[in-house]
């Protein structure tokens, strides 16, 4: 009877469950935490987007220097153009085509010269030691006739270098005069 007693004080079971969260492990331990944004990855993924625009943009700029071997013809010749040589010596006089002239003389030469020749190159031949002021002043002449066409004329590298014998502007007097007692460097008297 003892057994029947148990049996019967179990309790049936229901047909309906009842459904309980599923928990996991970490689930239990875990605190209430803010939501953070991390901005250090997405200032890491900035700093390459922009890298790779500036990476383009150079690439892109090196198109327009592109060096291009181009083809030789066998009978191609530079053409001469008429050149209008103006000159300024250390003085500060001008010369067209070596005849000395003075300023409202030159500005009469480039405009003749101009309305004859309109695309002819307009050279300014400069002395080293003229001034820097002369120089402009006579480079804003040339422009203000209308010639666009206006270039200065350099000496090749070996006629920049001249000669410390040739350099002696007084032959007859020593360039480095030395003092008693001490000897001249260059050899010269």
């Amino acid at each position: 009877m003892a057994e029947t007693k148990s049996l019967n004080h179990k309790k049936p079971k229901s047909s309906h469950i009842t459904a309980r969260p599923l928990k996991l492990w970490h689930d239990q331990h875990r605190i209430q935490e803010d939501v953070q944004v991390n901005i250090i990855p997405l200032i890491d993924v900035i700093f390459c987007i922009l890298t790779f625009f500036i990476l383009g943009a150079v690439g892109l700029s090196r198109q327009q220097a592109i060096s291009l071997d181009l083809p030789k013809a066998s009978t191609a010749t530079t053409p001469m153009r008429e050149m209008l040589v103006v000159s300024l010596d250390d003085f500060g006089q001008l010369y067209v085509e070596k005849q000395m002239v003075t300023r409202p003389q030159l500005f009469e030469a480039i405009k003749n010269y101009h309305q004859y020749s309109p695309n002819g190159l307009m050279v300014l031949n400069a002395s080293r030691n003229a001034s820097y002021n002369e120089v402009v002043g006579v480079l804003d002449l040339l422009r203000q006739v209308g010639g666009d066409r206006v270039a200065l004329a350099t000496l090749s590298g070996e006629a920049n270098n001249p000669t410390i014998e040739n350099s002696n502007p007084l032959p007859n007097l020593p360039t480095n005069p030395t003092l008693p007692g001490l000897t001249n460097p260059l050899g010269r008297n």
